[in-house]
């Protein structure tokens, strides 16, 4: 993900026309300057190793198009033309590092993810529909996933990892906890295993300065290598047959073969680029077709048919991105283990994932990113007009249904290039005369609609460039209650903190106090704004913000009392106002460290403990039921774990809880992104969440579900 964040603080207003620069760009995204459209970032990725015929491969990749999405691990059985997130006992607040799967997939169904953070491993035996830590006998210091792999044994499956102190662990399908078989003295960084394994037991680790060791017996004894090629190690592949040839891939001196084992090397390149080498992968087929593929920093792939002796470029297609270091732009390159049967080659990168069905020769992009859902929101009067409006990422933007989701048309809102568009939330407004305004928000542009999306009058946001020189992406929404006569809407971005209107968009204003370091998440405007002008702003860092002066200035609640866990920039919190705020002073604070309330306003909070959202539920989004005055009902959705309806009692703690979409979870792997309480919920009883790409509604307060509708059809 790009990190371009300069911490000067301005405010400044500026009055900006919508004029032709409107109609030239609207129709484009209005990404930043290096995005690619869709953003559709491998970041791990494995395939099935009898891939040409179960056609299943796994990745994980960015979370919806807002900000304050977990990244997720999508599916497909089909070759990558459609995909499913399988989020089912995902319960962890970490980014991942690693994808693998089980040599005997097609008979163990067993997957595994390495996670940053200190989230360890986590395993699948179902291909993935249900996910359990798979920790045991790992101390918290071993939980940071740096390297993982994996190889057939004589009785199932060996892993090997290597945390993020250099130490090496290993674990087989009858083991019931992990193992150490080299401390982190050793520091490794790359793994490589014999495709053999299950007759030669040997792997191959380098360490951080380049330095070689190889084993011959699962690990348990080590002969030093020394350090071959003068220089660190990105990657290394050992050849079937005997593990006696293999290739280092480096970043100075490009490719390193060995045709003794490793008691000898000798430099191979000819016809690859003077840079870096940084993947390396063998064919399974090598005793007949020698085929080695390889990428560089810049360009990929590289394809050898006599063991790495001369190099041809096949591109593929992928971009460097200049969105994430450039080690991260090419990542990690692999060859179907049924690759003499279909040819294929996998290339997962930062620009996507790229596939190849005829031994690299051409390439095709799959797409797992468009047309997501990013944000939902229903009429003021939901119960008689059953009107919906939801956005989508590189889809139709707003998507308008008059029939409770049922059928769906694109909204009024200009696009006179007639390219897909990138919507990342609507909100509907109750006017005092009874009407309703809907305000909706894509990169660098914000509108508002007096006939439910139907026509739209947009202001153009302008560029900030004494804080960042890309154009405003926003990642949250909230307009004021009483935006029928104030015209104020704050928006959260990734990069310009927070900004605020006074006149419905024609100028804007760039918010004093929140700090810019981390992307917004979530905004919650007080119910009783026009008396209190009170606003909360939750940011990726954990941290929650408050104005008491209608955005004049912005100071920190809960800095000593919230507490999150993990990396700061994966600290993602939501905030929720109570509707009866103006008399119970109610404010609950979601985290991935459970829920946090506060029945001041915001100025003390209180630690939830119940087990359902205490301290091991990573909450993705809370609300408070509309009626929350009668009912005592708010709704929290906990990662991996499903949409909880909790009961309140009157200091805000929760009293009981009931799991809404257990079955959902554990049947169809549904987790929803984003979830929407009817206003008029008194008398409907009525949720709709968004589930990537499709809706799925309960009309008896989460009791049942049923799929409403396909926005970006």
């Amino acid at each position: 993900m790009l990190v371009k964040l300069n911490k000067i603080k301005i405010n400044v207003t500026r009055q900006i026309a919508v004029t032709t620069a409107f109609l030239l760009s609207i129709g484009v995204t209005g990404m930043n300057v290096h995005a690619h459209t869709p953003h559709d970032m491998v970041l791990a990725f494995a395939a099935s190793p009898d891939y040409a015929n179960d056609k299943t491969m796994f990745l994980v990749t960015d979370g919806a198009y807002t900000g304050w999405r977990y990244d997720e691990i999508l599916r497909s059985t089909d070759g990558g033309l459609n995909w499913i997130n399988i989020p089912n006992g995902m319960n962890h607040a970490f980014e991942y590092s690693v994808l693998r799967v089980s040599p005997k997939f097609s008979t163990d169904q067993t997957v595994f993810a390495g996670l940053k953070g200190k989230g360890g491993i986590y395993r699948s035996t179902n291909r993935g529909d249900a996910w359990e830590s798979y920790n045991t006998g790992l101390a918290a210091s071993n939980l940071i996933v740096r390297k993982m792999e994996v190889a057939e044994s004589s009785s199932g499956y060996v892993l090997f990892f290597a945390d993020a102190n250099g130490a090496l662990f290993r674990r087989t399908n009858t083991n019931a906890n992990w193992v150490q078989v080299l401390d982190k003295t050793n520091k490794v960084t790359v793994i490589a295993i014999s495709p053999d394994y299950a007759t030669n037991n040997t792997l191959v680790i380098a360490n951080s300065t380049g330095y070689l060791k190889k084993s011959t017996d699962g690990g348990n004894n080590w002969v030093d290598l020394g350090n071959p090629t003068g220089t660190i190690i990105y990657d290394m592949a050992i050849a079937p047959g005997g593990a006696t040839e293999m290739f280092l891939a480096t970043p100075s001196f490009g490719i390193f073969y060995s045709s003794d084992g490793g008691s000898t090397f000798i430099n191979k390149g000819n016809n690859l680029p003077n840079e870096a080498i940084n993947n390396i992968a063998i064919s399974p087929n090598y005793a007949i077709d020698r085929t080695v593929y390889c990428t560089s920093l810049r360009q990929s792939a590289f394809k050898s048919t006599d063991k790495g002796n001369n190099w041809t470029l096949f591109n593929s297609g992928a971009k460097v991105t200049q969105q994430t270091g450039l080690l991260n732009e090419m990542t990690d390159l692999q060859i179907s283990r049924t690759y003499a049967t279909d040819k294929t080659v996998f290339l997962p990168v930062f620009d996507g994932l790229f596939i190849s069905k005829n031994s690299g020769t051409t390439w095709q992009q799959r797409q797992t990113r468009m047309g997501l859902m990013t944000g939902l929101a229903l009429s003021t009067n939901f119960n008689s007009n059953q009107d919906m409006i939801a956005t989508t990422y590189v889809g139709r933007g707003i998507a308008i249904s008059a029939n409770g989701g049922t059928t769906w048309s694109t909204s009024g809102w200009p696009n006179p290039s007639g390219r897909k568009m990138n919507f990342f939330d609507s909100q509907v407004v109750s006017n005092s005369n009874g009407s309703q305004t809907v305000v909706s928000a894509t990169n660098s542009y914000v509108g508002s609609s007096l006939d439910f999306g139907a026509s739209w009058t947009v202001k153009f946001v302008p560029r900030f460039p004494a804080i960042n020189p890309d154009s405003v992406t926003f990642t949250s929404l909230a307009a004021s209650p009483n935006f029928t006569n104030d015209k104020e809407i704050y928006l959260g971005s990734r990069f310009h903190g927070v900004l605020h209107t006074k006149d419905a968009g024609k100028t804007w204003q760039l918010q004093r106090g929140v700090p810019l370091a981390n992307p917004v998440t979530n905004i919650a405007v007080s119910p009783n704004y026009a008396n209190d002008r009170t606003t909360f702003v939750a940011t990726r860092s954990g941290q929650v913000w408050r104005t008491q002066n209608g955005g004049d200035t912005f100071l920190r609640v809960g800095a000593s009392s919230i507490i999150s866990t993990g990396s700061v920039g994966q600290r993602y919190t939501w905030v929720a106002v109570s509707p009866q705020f103006a008399t119970d002073n109610l404010v609950l604070v979601g985290t991935n460290n459970g829920i946090y309330r506060s029945a001041d306003g915001g100025t003390t909070w209180t630690k939830e403990i119940h087990a359902s959202v205490g301290s091991n539920a990573v909450v993705q989004q809370v609300e408070f039921s509309p009626n929350f005055g009668t009912d005592r009902k708010a709704f929290v959705n906990v990662r991996g774990k499903g949409l909880f309806r909790v009961n309140l009692n009157g200091g805000g703690a929760v009293v009981s809880s009931l799991n809404t979409t257990l079955s959902l979870l554990t049947n169809e792997n549904i987790q929803f992104t984003e979830f929407q309480i009817s206003p008029t919920y008194a008398v409907d009883s009525t949720i709709v969440g968004a589930a990537r790409k499709n809706i799925y509604k309960s009309t008896n307060g989460g009791s049942t579900w049923a799929v409403a509708g396909f926005p970006d059809n």
